[in-house]
């Protein structure tokens, strides 16, 4: 068990640093969770104007740790004590996770999860924040090829940000970091060099969504041009395993069954089997960098135009099962509307009943976690997660922290605020072409004519406004003129000039997403 005062030594020291510094001019904020003492060597996170750096005081005789750290500035803290003030950069942050695991992200198989994605990369400490006061287990570097593309940031830029923020909230719990909607063998590989850990295969441009709506001749014509090699089988010996048989799912009162008729086995198949066969390329791939090592593996076949059907969900899961495509979690595209930034629009009576049914056959013929892709904001049906399957729960949010963000923006500088706002609106029709979304401009009142103490009311709490916000938020994260940023340098200074309050903010939002759901 540890002594009360062991710790007293190193904030002595800490002291004495920001005392010398203060004496040269400089302030600096000390982020006091970050301070940890490693082979007799103390290393904290410290910001000073609106830059983060990593400081690390060490003894004449310790030269060790410090060495592969690489400073920007070096000196004496008096006695035999020495100091290095290093940036928070790539090479940095690769030392930082080899000498401090916990920076490091993880392998969390079947654990619920919720996943917390952050575009500006600060919005991390929130995350842990709240995560923090539940028994939940986070994914803090999520983030898909998309949204990487959009806000200009690398996977590399993804994971180190998260990493300085783990180190900065002192966070040894553990966390995972999500390569989300990949498709391709390219996006695979640049998440895996950057460390990832987990992968989530999107094959959505391999689904047949014209499927549903074939006639039985059609359906027999695509069916015979099925990539049959590709998937280890046949199709006469396809239909023998399939056609006629009957599947009785079922857990204590709750059971239910399918049956595969010549029919809804070739609408099923000719629907999903090219993107099965293409999930099993890019899963031998996977396997071939990681080698023995270990990851998690989600698929998502959320992106379709219509709603899993339960019998669809089993085939699937047969398919990965015959192939030995084991998974962690499957996203599928659940009834009624998910629209980003705003509750879930349907029948939440006809949500709970199908969701029953999905949760029997993850359960039976997994087991794996059913993941919900934008999850944020969906209120209404956390307790209905909750209370049908919180222990097989992967909840998704990322845009929602980027409005958050925007929330303190409209409190601390209306006049940045309005000029984000004037600006997403221009881009909107644009922006939204790849979003399922119900807002339209006609909704959104002109910025001219809202107060500046109602900026926050009209756009943030508001579903027209929060979407033309969401859906912008690359359009306004990767403006230039010239080599500088319009909004994204102006964006972070106001939310470091309110840092406590930013943290807290995105905390408290996040908390409503996990205390319903898990």
């Amino acid at each position: 068990m540890k002594r009360k005062d062991e710790s007293v030594p190193s904030l002595n020291m800490v002291a004495r640093f920001k005392k010398l510094l203060k004496e040269k001019d400089r302030e600096i904020k000390i982020y006091r969770k970050s301070i940890i003492k490693k082979n007799r060597t103390i290393f904290f996170l410290i910001r000073e104007g609106y830059e983060k750096k990593l400081v690390l005081l060490y003894p004449n005789d310790v030269e060790g740790v410090s060495a592969n750290f690489i400073s920007e500035e070096e000196g004496k803290l008096g006695g035999f004590w020495n100091y290095k003030i290093c940036p928070c950069n790539r090479e940095n942050a690769n030392e930082l996770r080899k000498n401090f695991p916990f920076t490091r992200p993880r392998v969390i198989g079947l654990t619920p999860a919720i996943g917390c994605g952050d575009r500006i990369g600060l919005a991390t400490p929130g995350h842990i924040r709240a995560v923090r006061k539940f028994n939940v287990f986070p994914v803090l570097a999520q983030q898909s090829i998309r949204e990487m593309t959009r806000t200009a940031r690398t996977p590399r830029d993804v994971l180190d940000d998260v990493s300085w923020s783990v180190f900065q909230e002192g966070y040894k719990k553990g966390f995972a970091s999500d390569a989300d909607h990949l498709k391709t063998e390219e996006d695979i590989k640049s998440t895996f060099e950057a460390g990832f850990t987990m992968y989530t295969l999107d094959p959505s441009s391999f689904v047949d969504d014209e499927a549903d709506k074939d006639d039985l001749k059609t359906l027999k014509e695509k069916f015979e041009r099925i990539p049959w090699f590709d998937l280890n089988c046949d199709k006469e010996k396809f239909l023998d395993m399939y056609l006629g048989k009957e599947f009785i799912i079922e857990d204590g009162d709750n059971s239910f069954k399918i049956s595969f008729t010549e029919e809804n086995l070739i609408r099923a198949a000719v629907k999903y089997s090219a993107a099965i066969a293409h999930i099993l390329r890019l899963k031998r791939f996977l396997d071939r960098l990681f080698k023995d090592k270990k990851y998690d593996l989600e698929v998502s076949i959320d992106e379709t135009e219509s709603p899993t059907k339960p019998l669809e969900h089993l085939f699937i899961a047969l398919e990965l099962k015959r192939l030995h495509i084991n998974i962690q979690g499957l996203a599928l595209r659940f009834v009624g509307l998910f629209e980003k930034a705003v509750d879930y629009i349907g029948d939440l009576k006809e949500f709970e009943e199908t969701l029953r049914k999905h949760v029997l056959i993850a359960k039976k013929f997994g087991p794996y976690k059913l993941s919900i892709h934008s999850g944020s904001d969906k209120f209404s049906i956390y307790p209905i997660l909750g209370k049908i399957a919180g222990d097989m729960i992967h909840l998704k949010t990322a845009g929602t922290s980027y409005l958050e963000s925007l929330r303190i923006i409209a409190r601390h500088d209306p006049e940045l605020f309005k000029e984000i706002i004037q600006y997403s609106i221009k881009c909107f029709e644009k922006d939204r072409a790849s979003y399922h979304i119900s807002t339209k401009l006609s909704m959104v009142p002109s910025v001219e004519k809202v107060s500046d103490e109602e900026l926050e009311k009209v756009y943030l709490d508001r579903n027209p406004g929060r979407q033309v916000l969401h859906v912008t938020f690359g359009s306004i994260l990767t403006l230039k003129k010239g080599e500088k940023w319009i909004f994204r340098d102006r964006i972070r200074k106001v939310l470091l000039d309110n840092e406590e309050e930013y943290y807290e903010t995105i905390s408290k939002h996040i908390e409503r997403h996990i205390r319903g759901t898990f």
